[in-house]
This record gives C-alpha cells, sequence and structure tokens, in this order.
C-alpha cells in the first residue's frame, strides 16, 4: 500500500512540474491611461469668486523668483492684467499651460501675464521647464492673495484692469472663458489655433 502511495505522490508532482515549466505566459497586466484629475468646476466655484470682483490687488503682495516681495501694483504698466493660478505638482496645471500660453501671446498688446504659485523657486522653474514654455512666474506664499480671491484651484484665472481692481475671476479654463477674456481686452473674437483640445466647459485642476 505504501508502496502505491510513494508511486502516486510521484506522479502528482511530475504532473504539477510539468504543468508549471509548460504553462501558457501569464497576460500582460492591462495598462490604463493615467486619469486627469481635472473636473469640472461647478456654479458654486463661479459664485464663490464672483463676490470678489471690484477688489483691489494693487497693495497684494507677491515674490518674484529671486525671492524679492513687490505689491502687485508695481506690475500695472498702463495695461490690464492677467494672472493665471498654478500649482508645480498638478498634471492639469501642466495641460493647461499650453492653452494659456497660446492666449497670452495673441493678447499680450492688450494685457500683461503672469502665472502665479504657491510653491518655491525650484518647484516652479521644474515646472516651467517642464512646460516647455515662456510662462512668466511669480509667487504666492501660502496662496494668500489666492485665498482672498475665492480661489482655491488651479486653472482659475483673473483680469485686473490698469488701475489693479479685479475685473473678472473665471473659476477654470475653457474656450468660453477665453473668449470673453478676448472679448473684455477688445480683442478679436477668433482665438489662436494652440487651444485645440481645450474644455469647453469650466473646468479646474488640482487644489491650490
Amino acid at each position: 500500500m505504501k508502496k502505491l502511495w510513494s508511486v502516486a505522490l510521484v506522479g502528482v508532482t511530475s504532473a504539477g512540474l510539468i504543468f508549471w515549466f509548460t504553462r501558457p505566459p501569464a497576460p500582460e497586466p492591462i495598462l490604463r491611461e493615467k486619469e486627469s484629475r481635472r473636473h469640472p468646476a461647478p456654479p458654486t466655484d463661479l459664485q464663490a469668486v464672483n463676490r470678489h470682483i471690484g477688489q483691489s490687488i494693487a497693495g497684494d503682495m507677491l515674490q518674484e523668483l529671486n525671492g524679492k516681495s513687490s505689491p502687485a501694483r508695481l506690475l500695472l504698466k498702463g495695461k490690464s492684467l492677467v494672472l493665471v493660478f498654478f500649482r508645480h505638482d498638478c498634471d492639469c496645471s501642466l495641460e493647461f499651460a499650453r492653452y494659456f500660453a497660446a492666449a497670452m501671446e495673441d493678447s499680450k498688446i492688450k494685457a500683461d501675464w503672469y502665472f502665479v504659485f504657491p510653491d518655491t523657486p525650484e518647484q516652479i522653474f521644474g515646472f516651467t521647464s517642464k512646460a516647455g514654455l515662456p510662462l512668466p512666474a511669480l509667487r504666492d506664499p501660502d496662496s494668500r492673495l489666492a485665498q482672498r480671491l475665492g480661489i482655491a484651484k488651479s486653472g482659475c484665472f483673473i483680469l485686473v484692469d490698469p488701475q489693479g481692481r479685479v475685473s473678472a475671476i473665471w473659476p477654470g479654463v475653457s474656450l468660453e472663458g477665453l473668449r470673453d477674456l478676448f472679448s473684455r481686452l477688445s480683442l478679436p473674437s477668433q482665438l489662436p489655433a494652440g487651444l485645440s483640445g481645450i474644455p469647453q466647459s469650466p473646468t479646474a485642476g488640482c487644489p491650490l
């Protein structure tokens, strides 16, 4: 009887080894496309920021990347000002950068643009290098200005008149938002080709 059990055990073991070495290769894991963290900006975001239209930012302090702090009034040089709020580790900000860069190029005759980050100079340099775009950048440490204007997410942008008053705030990037910006700047409504793929409705990114 023991001999029969030994033979059976050898047979089972042999069968297992044969299966192990001749089994078909495991299927490759499915690599899912990385999901963007951007999301629609709900009407409540618009309501939150609209309460701050008309405020002056002339006295708010912003930092250059060399560490020098200056009041926003020094950015005003007889033209309107567009401030775009980004963060360095936000994939959405990186995606949105090309849309804003195209709009900046076509509107620079009427407005000066700055991209405002809560991050360190090194982090901001890393972001602009990765974007490969000429993005004039400033720091808003601890998002003080953003918070004062009710801005909590990347991709929000504001229009400031030559006197330093906020005349419009958009809670996210969109085709209609940039059309509205161009209209307020008295620019042609035809937007640059670089806006291909831009969200149709207001879309924000990561929390600041």
